[in-house]
């Protein structure tokens, strides 16, 4: 996961929802609340992302870690992958 694609996902998140309260005509306290609710929102969508990555991270070392009968070019694809989705 790229931080600094998250961070562009959350702040497009922010804007868009500034953005409709302003063409609503609804500048005011209620503003607030409902950008809070759509940063909130993006960061729950980018923890589970890489809540995802972790336990797919895992389980590939899981089985590369249980993996006696796994040839070594196995193994490197197991962790390319898992590093693929990561990155």
């Amino acid at each position: 996961m790229n931080k600094q694609h998250a961070y562009n996902r959350i702040a497009k998140a922010t804007i868009k929802a500034l953005k409709e309260q302003a063409e609503q005509g609804k500048v005011n306290t209620m503003t607030t609340e409902v950008v809070y609710q759509a940063i909130e929102q993006a960061f729950s969508e980018e923890y589970s992302k890489l809540f995802s990555n972790i336990e797919d991270s895992k389980t590939a070392l899981e089985f590369i870690a249980q993996g006696e009968n796994l040839e070594k070019q196995q193994m490197i694809s197991l962790a390319q992958q898992a590093l693929t989705k990561i990155a």
